[in-house]
């Protein structure tokens, strides 16, 4: 078999509370919702965010969710966020409003598009999200 992957298209995850996943992908980090009135017609298991044009797959479950090893990198620009003292700025807004911040952080990472300052923090369910500048 001869293919290339040229790309991401979506990543689905399971959420506990949907809205509450909401909040922190939609109002907190400004994420497009995408689906919700098929989810909620039943046409799709899932409420979409997006980041560029790439769709996270919020899917609700009652099930117990092990969040332990993964996580999502989700690039993030703004013209105000490029010294380690404006990351933490953002550092101390993401804490005010509530969302667990890892210890250490900001931190510079490697990614696909080379090392820029990264912050790792947890979603609603405990799932690590790392905010990375690019």
């Amino acid at each position: 078999m001869d293919i290339d992957v040229v790309d991401l298209d979506h990543v689905a995850v399971r959420v506990s509370d949907l809205d509450t996943a909401l909040e922190f992908y939609h109002d907190l980090l400004g994420m497009e919702i995408r689906d919700r009135q098929r989810y909620e017609q039943g046409e799709v298991p899932y409420v979409a965010v997006v980041a560029g044009g790439r769709h996270i797959h919020l899917v609700p479950t009652d099930e117990p969710i092990d969040v332990s090893s993964d996580h999502l990198c989700l690039l993030i620009r703004s013209s105000e966020l490029e010294t380690e003292a404006e990351i933490k700025a953002l550092i101390d807004d993401l804490r005010a409003a509530g969302v667990t911040v890892e210890d250490g952080e900001p931190y510079k990472r490697y990614g696909a598009y080379g090392r820029d300052w990264a912050v790792y923090v947890r979603d609603p369910d405990g799932r690590r999200v790392e905010l990375k500048l690019h």
